[in-house]
């Protein structure tokens, strides 16, 4: 169907896998993408907070399963993969949402919470795109690969994040070369760089460390922390026939953060 009747926003038909998707951005991606339509595979190392989120979809009416995988194993995403194939078809749409933060001085850091964050990170994400993007050209119909990256990626942030800074910055990147790469097959990369969101993991830093709270607030020109359901509406449009001849995008969801 053409024209405007047309929902450019459905996701009817379609397979996702959504990563990290047993709480926070990726538990609210995954209904997301479920309340549009598609079949859902929610992915996280957390067995239970996963069958909490396929429980929740279809209690709603959506179609989900759940699969436990971590991303820092590369045969644990190749299992994850060849089960969701298996039980929704093939996929359509892969969102890297699972990440990890190790927080310290530079000078302090140690090489095991550099490499831990970049592993799960960055090289995560990555194995997602090789077994899923694999599949893609495989197939010969097209994809979208989605990274959750972060304006910690863009410009420069004061909270002991060398480590998770760099892993999103090198995921911008990669999302850049894999959308020239994979062009030619029509599969379309783009990432996602929210600012600071209201997630489990940043409530509890805001209740560790007082005025961390206030810090991330002085550089946000809207004046309010992001909500993971700021980040639901991109995340459709990235995955939707609207975002047709996006591809190599990174979409800042960052209240003008990276404006300033």
């Amino acid at each position: 169907m053409t024209g405007p009747s047309r929902d450019l926003f459905s996701l009817s038909g379609k397979t996702a896998i959504v990563t990290g998707a047993g709480s926070g951005l990726g538990q609210a991606i995954a209904e997301g993408y479920a309340a549009r339509g598609a079949a859902v595979a929610v992915l996280d190392v957390d067995e239970a907070a996963a069958d909490k989120v396929v429980q929740r979809i279809s209690k709603d009416g959506g179609r989900a399963i759940s699969v436990v995988c971590n991303v820092a194993d590369s045969e644990s995403v190749r299992s994850a993969v060849g089960q969701v194939t298996a039980a929704l078809g093939p996929i359509d749409i892969l969102l890297n949402n699972a990440g990890i933060g190790r927080r310290a001085k530079a000078e302090e850091m140690t090489d095991d919470a550099w490499d831990v964050v970049l592993d799960v990170n960055l090289k995560g994400a990555f194995r997602f795109c090789r077994e899923v993007g694999g599949a893609m050209i495989r197939r010969g119909k097209g994809g979208r690969i989605i990274n959750m990256a972060s304006v910690a990626g863009v410009v420069g942030i004061e909270t002991g994040n060398a480590n998770y800074a760099a892993s999103k910055g090198g995921l911008i990147a990669m999302t850049r070369c894999l959308a020239i790469e994979w062009a030619k097959h029509n599969i379309l990369v783009n990432a996602i760089a929210p600012s600071h969101t209201r997630t489990p993991l940043i409530e509890k830093l805001i209740k560790d460390k007082p005025g961390t709270e206030a810090y991330f607030l002085n550089n946000i020109p809207l004046g309010r922390l992001g909500t993971v359901e700021d980040i639901v509406g991109p995340a459709i449009f990235l995955a939707s026939d609207a975002a047709a001849f996006v591809t190599g995008h990174t979409l800042m969801v960052d209240g003008g953060h990276t404006a300033k």
